[in-house]
């Protein structure tokens, strides 16, 4: 059973790429993730604490964020039961943490792990585009995800890399279709902090003349 998660930054494009994934081909479905607090409920169910422990109790939630003040979790559900469907959940996944525990709770599912990227700048300037209210927050998120990347062992974690700043979303959801069938190797950390423009030294926004992976 396959599935693709999409790790990055606020702004680096998992909605928008999910989006041209699901235009393109009606096999790939958005997980509805669960979020207990408050703000914007696209792509979200709400529930409430009461809700929340009853599914941690009965062994549901595979992995959950706190972040921006609320709770993100993943239903086990959300997952299984588009796959007996045939159908290929997209879930969205915002530290290697989390990622891991993700992956090692779901065994029996080939996820695709897909990492979108931006530059600091161009977070800055995607959120102040999109209208955010709290472009300070989406920074400060965009610095712990680069920090992420670096503190953590992310050898063989990704395979594939996507700067959505250099690559439009329809280009980016057939290479992402493509690597689903063709199961490309995992990048290696140096490759991934190539592509980033991340220095392991002192992290910044610094663009990298690396080439994406094809």
């Amino acid at each position: 059973m396959s599935a693709v998660v999409l790790y990055g930054p606020p702004t680096a494009g998992k909605d928008t790429v999910t989006a041209a994934l699901c235009s393109a081909d009606p096999r790939f479905q958005l997980v509805t993730k669960l979020k207990h607090g408050t703000g914007r409920s696209a792509g979200y169910r709400f529930v409430t604490t009461e809700e929340l422990d009853d599914l941690r109790r009965r062994g549901r939630i595979v992995v959950e964020t706190p972040r921006y003040g609320n709770i993100y979790a993943v239903d086990q559900l959300s997952l299984t039961q588009p796959q007996e469907q045939g159908l290929v959940p997209i879930t969205h996944i915002g530290n290697v943490t989390d990622m891991r525990t993700l992956l090692n709770r779901t065994r029996a599912t080939s996820w695709l792990r897909v990492l979108l990227w931006v530059p600091r700048n161009v977070c800055k300037e995607r959120s102040g585009e999109r209208g955010d209210t709290d472009t300070p927050k989406r920074l400060a998120a965009w610095d712990e995800t680069a920090q992420d990347v670096l503190g953590s062992d992310v050898r063989d974690l990704f395979d594939l890399v996507v700067r959505t700043d250099r690559t439009d979303p329809v280009t980016a959801a057939k290479q992402i279709a493509y690597a689903l069938v063709e199961s490309p190797d995992p990048v290696s950390r140096e490759y991934l902090l190539a592509v980033l423009g991340l220095d392991p030294v002192a992290h910044g926004s610094q663009q990298s003349t690396s080439t994406r992976r094809a």
